[in-house]
């Protein structure tokens, strides 16, 4: 089960036996807890950007002869519903996977190193086209060439984590819910260090690490749904042998 901050600092006092207020009688404040609590989140988060937890799907609708994106982009899906979708900005994601043209016929936009693609779009050789390659700089993604249109993008994406919940004791740790008593492992690590426990906080420490491990490896697994196929091509329809294949990259559509 997630946890909210709440509960985080209730679980926390009883596995150390201290008592978390502002009063002088008490061993520590909220404060120093909850600081244990962030930088316990902000170690898991920062050891995969691709946890699937921040899994998320974006729409953006381009403006003609608009080549920069800095906002607009909408959260259409992600794996943690109850994450407030705060913003719509460019801000908002961490890693682009890929993103589709889903109007007229279709395509999927190549990603294209930004000074590259200044070098082929510039002066007057930047003229509004079909959308077909996309780079990223500065905070925002830039469309090549820039739209003619208006053309509806999905992007595929992992989010930025939320620190709502540190201080919204409504919401639960933006993360599964198994890292939730890894959080209160660190913190109570960090806690008996604090109260110079050496021993005390090895042990829970360890106990982090080992779980955090653990878990990443299961997270991380290849896809178990099916089984991994080495040198079959793309398999678009199983029901003649995969055709169309996929061979140097490209789909070949035979007619």
């Amino acid at each position: 089960m997630a946890l909210s901050i709440t509960q985080l600092q209730t679980l926390i006092a009883e596995i150390t036996d201290l008592s978390i207020g502002t009063n002088d009688s008490d061993d520590v404040t909220p404060t120093l807890v909850n600081t244990f609590i962030q930088e316990a989140y902000q170690r898991i988060v920062s050891l995969n950007v691709k946890w699937p937890w921040f899994q998320t799907v974006y729409e953006l609708n381009t403006v003609a002869s608009q080549q920069r994106y800095d906002d607009g982009f909408t959260r259409i899906h992600t794996t943690a519903p109850l994450t407030p979708a705060t913003g719509s900005d460019f801000n908002d994601i961490r890693t682009i996977i890929s993103v589709t043209n889903e109007s007229n016929g279709g395509n999927q936009l190549i990603y294209i190193d930004d000074f590259l693609a200044q070098k082929y779009w510039n002066g007057t050789t930047n003229q509004p086209a079909y959308p077909v390659y996309y780079s990223l700089w500065a905070g925002g993604m830039n469309v090549w060439p820039m739209p003619n249109g208006v053309y509806t993008l999905n992007i595929r994406a992992f989010r930025q984590p939320s620190y709502d919940w540190l201080t919204d004791a409504n919401l639960t740790v933006d993360l599964n819910t198994e890292f939730s008593i890894m959080i209160i492992n660190y913190a109570a690590a960090r806690l008996y260090q604090y109260q110079e426990d050496p021993e005390m906080a090895a042990v829970f420490m360890r106990t982090f690490d080992e779980g955090v491990a653990l878990a990443r490896n299961n997270l991380s697994a290849p896809n178990p749904n099916q089984d991994l196929v080495l040198s079959g091509g793309l398999q678009i329809y199983p029901w003649n042998g995969g055709w169309p294949g996929l061979r140097n990259g490209n789909l070949l559509w035979w007619r």
